[in-house]
């Protein structure tokens, strides 16, 4: 089941939301909705649930070929995951997966052998199969975000919308419970969107990645793509560390067509190489002035001798143990390949 979000507005007050933005989610993706704090990812997925509706006049929301725009939530087919888990304390881990069954009206209530049967798949599925008899404070955070996770694939949604589903959890659970969910996605191919500011979280897990600053789409791909070309200095800057480095640079690869003007190069510090002074190379001279070398990645800092301001630079250890660098060596900066260029300045 695709999902079309069409020239969406939401204004509450003098306040924009959402301007005109524009949506569409293929059939059986996770697509991650990243952006600050802010941005709207959060008002346009409640949107798409139904649990807000757009201002009037301004676009449509449709599920496959179903226009939705108009439908309440409860009849849209939505399973919806908060970031706070919103289980019951007083139910058991089956009865929460359970009760959006057993609420049904019942014309519609599957009988209890039924209801028995999914939860039991349903738990299975959430790797906690002898675990429903607990109850929500006997389970960790991540375990309690996969029972919320089992409860809203109870009612077999048409898709999945996920509200910063691990943001209440500690960095190592995150790092776990993404990959999980990235496994667990493989496996139901359900169109999922899940909200993060989580830059990481949104480019290891996601099918494709919607940018969004200021109310509004500011680049949608794959993770590699919007990783590797970015499209707006907005995105440069968000998406992982980046230098923004003054032209004219004589560290830039010749013959690439970057302008040898006034302006402003984004480069990664990853993209950039450093040798010592003395190799006879062409590049930019600077000094070291910070080498921090905890973790599997040295960052050394760099002050460009043209006095236009510190360049960040991440070498591999073995690298760095390579060369000998200490801090106060003068050395070279050449870009490795092809970067993008702002406005002139």
């Amino acid at each position: 089941m695709s999902i079309t979000a069409t020239n969406i507005t939401k204004t509450f007050g003098n306040y924009t939301a959402l301007n005109a933005v524009n949506l569409h989610v293929p059939s059986g993706k996770l697509i991650a909705l990243l952006g600050p704090s802010g941005s709207g990812k959060t008002t346009l997925l409640r949107i798409i649930a139904g649990l807000e509706f757009a201002d009037q006049g301004s676009g449509n929301i449709l599920f496959g070929d179903e226009d939705v725009t108009n439908v309440p939530p409860g009849k849209r087919g939505v399973g919806f995951v908060f970031q706070h888990y919103a289980l019951f304390r007083h139910l058991s881990v089956a009865e929460n997966i359970a009760f959006g069954l057993k609420v049904r009206k019942r014309a519609e209530r599957p009988d209890k052998a039924t209801i028995a049967a999914r939860v039991k798949e349903l738990l299975h599925l959430i790797q906690l199969e002898d675990l429903g008899g607990r109850y929500p404070a006997q389970l960790s955070g991540g375990q309690r975000q996969r029972v919320a996770l089992a409860r809203a694939l109870a009612v077999q949604p048409k898709v999945l919308l996920l509200d910063e589903p691990f943001g209440a959890l500690d960095a190592k659970v995150r790092r776990d419970l993404r990959r999980w969910l990235r496994n667990f996605h493989d496996e139901i191919h359900l169109t999922t969107v899940f909200v993060t500011h989580d830059q990481e979280e949104a480019l290891e897990i996601a099918d494709e990645v919607v940018i969004m600053n200021q109310a509004r789409v500011e680049q949608v791909g794959i993770p590699q793509e919007v990783y590797d070309r970015p499209t707006t200095p907005f995105v440069h800057k968000f998406l992982g560390n980046v230098n923004q480095i003054v032209l004219p640079w004589s560290g830039l690869i010749p013959g690439t067509n970057v302008p040898q003007e006034d302006g402003i190069a984004f480069v990664r510090p990853h993209d950039i190489e450093l040798v010592h002074f003395n190799t006879g190379r062409d590049g930019d001279p600077a000094q070291v002035v910070d080498i921090h070398a905890a973790g599997p990645v040295a960052k050394v800092a760099v002050k460009r001798n043209d006095g236009k301001g510190i360049v960040d630079v991440e070498l591999s250890r073995a690298y760095l143990d390579q060369i000998r660098l200490r801090e106060g060596d003068h050395v070279l900066l050449r870009v490795r390949r092809p970067v993008a260029t702002d406005y002139a300045i």
